[in-house]
């Protein structure tokens, strides 16, 4: 499966042969991911990526996710998907990173305008969250962008090297969506 974003951008669902591709992203990013990501020291082999997307793969099966590589010029530069999806509530949570050098550029704003799309058109989804640390300004004003609203924070819900962090909380329903298109 796959996304177009633009000419140049896709979400390609990730497969078992994408395993190398992102552990080798997150090995040239790793200093850039900690910060705000606690997977980037735990991805340290090819072995750890493998089985990641493995669970990825169940998990899209069972209808309980749909995790992408962002690929621009058919390089992966991040990764993004719509996760903890809950059928019963109709609830989603989407999740983003992009390598350091192609941040800034709306690479990541773009992909998730395709996927919010994506979840509403396709998922039987009515609320999709976002949730980003609060001290996180390019991840949080990507969905004040977007026309998420801002929920909360949720305090100290994130372990993070070795410190408790709190997220923003936001969120878009469908019915909003569906304005924001006719407007």
């Amino acid at each position: 499966m796959q996304i177009d974003v633009s000419n140049t951008t896709q979400l390609v669902l990730l497969k078992e042969e994408h395993a190398l591709k992102l552990f080798n992203m997150v090995a040239a990013n790793r200093d850039h991911l900690r910060e705000w990501l606690p997977f980037a020291d735990q991805m340290n082999n090819l072995e750890f990526a493998s089985r990641f997307i493995e669970g990825t793969i169940q998990r899209n099966k069972a209808g309980q996710e749909y995790a992408f590589l962002i690929v621009e010029n058919q390089v992966p530069i991040g990764r993004i998907g719509v996760y903890k999806i809950d059928l019963i509530n109709q609830t989603g949570e989407i999740g983003y990173w992009i390598i350091a050098d192609r941040q800034g550029k709306g690479i990541v704003s773009a992909g998730c305008k395709a996927l919010v799309s994506f979840c509403f058109k396709n998922l039987p989804l009515n609320r999709i969250e976002i949730r980003c640390a609060t001290l996180n300004l390019r991840s949080f004003a990507i969905p004040e962008k977007l026309g998420f609203k801002r929920e909360g924070i949720l305090s100290e819900c994130e372990w993070l090297s070795n410190r408790f962090i709190h997220h923003y909380l936001y969120a878009l329903l469908k019915n909003e969506y569906e304005k924001m298109q006719h407007t």
